[in-house]
């Protein structure tokens, strides 16, 4: 009499080796996914201030922001309001919207927001890039904005307060280090992404399934990672606009501007991942047609 015991034996721990397989690809591939997604989010955010150039130009993206603009106007108002005397406050009362317009047709001029960045991108120098010292002229922005109030009404001369010196900013020895941030969290998002990457190839070959049902697995992890992600940005943008009634607006509007990238990658991430998963389903159907 055969015995079939043997036989069983090694079919069953070779079945023990493809569960185990599997597991670890299952893991690996789902862990690689949300260090991908983690290495997206921090460079693009470490994008906006990388460097002087790209703090100048997120400045210059956050003033064309009509809700920022509508807050420093206001606050420019407040600021000409709190220096008005009883005659001009009485002036203010029937120009105010007047004002507000001129100021604000200032703030939206390419030059005033070049300005504006060029400023922001002297104070990253020092604080970020380690420079010891910059001057940071913005008296054509106080100037244009005075010239702006005073031609609605002669009589608010009082606009000339709003000029301003130029600022020097020193860098001192016992300042924090933004620039070693800056480069640590620089460093950290690409090896997320990298490491990313390379769990989903270790993912691959661990796998025990065809070719085709390979692609098929890699694509519908990139597709769930890509959907994942683009809610928990969905969800946080919707809780800080939540989070404060004060300035709503501006709020909004800064937190769109940053999260705006990140939903337009993590959406690619779904394509990419739906047409890899795509082409998997459709191959290994073919693939089964012909074998059966």
């Amino acid at each position: 009499m055969t015995s079939t015991t043997p036989i069983e034996t090694s079919a069953d721990v070779e079945t023990s080796r493809h569960r185990v397989r599997r597991t670890f690809a299952t893991i690996l591939g789902g862990f690689g996914v949300a260090l991908l997604g983690l290495g997206l989010i921090a460079l693009v955010l470490v994008s906006f201030v990388s460097s002087p150039a790209a703090a100048k130009s997120t400045t210059e993206s956050v003033l064309k922001q009509p809700d920022v603009r509508n807050y420093l106007v206001e606050e420019i108002v407040k600021q000409i309001e709190d220096n008005a005397n009883s005659v001009q406050k009485l002036v203010l009362i029937f120009a105010r919207n007047k004002i507000m317009t001129a100021v604000h047709r200032v703030l939206a001029e390419p030059e005033i927001q070049s300005f504006a960045g060029d400023a922001a991108a002297k104070a990253y120098s020092v604080y970020v890039e380690n420079e010891p010292t910059a001057e940071i002229d913005i008296s054509p922005i106080s100037k244009a904005v005075v010239a702006a109030v005073i031609g609605t009404d002669k009589r608010l001369r009082l606009a000339d307060n709003l000029e301003l010196d130029p600022i020097t900013i020193t860098r001192d020895d016992n300042d924090f280090n933004y620039g070693g941030l800056r480069d640590l969290i620089q460093r950290n998002s690409w090896f997320f992404v990298i490491l990313g990457i390379l769990l989903q190839v270790a993912a691959w070959f661990l796998s025990v399934a065809s070719h085709w049902q390979r692609f098929l697995r890699l694509g519908i992890r990139l597709f769930l990672g890509g959907v994942t992600f683009l809610g928990i940005v969905l969800v946080v943008r919707s809780r800080i606009s939540q989070s404060s009634t004060d300035n709503k607006a501006v709020i909004d509007g800064v937190t769109q501007l940053l999260t705006d990238p990140m939903v337009t990658r993590f959406i690619l991430l779904m394509i990419f991942g739906a047409i890899i998963a795509s082409a998997g389903f459709i191959m290994n159907r073919k693939v089964s047609t012909i074998s059966s």
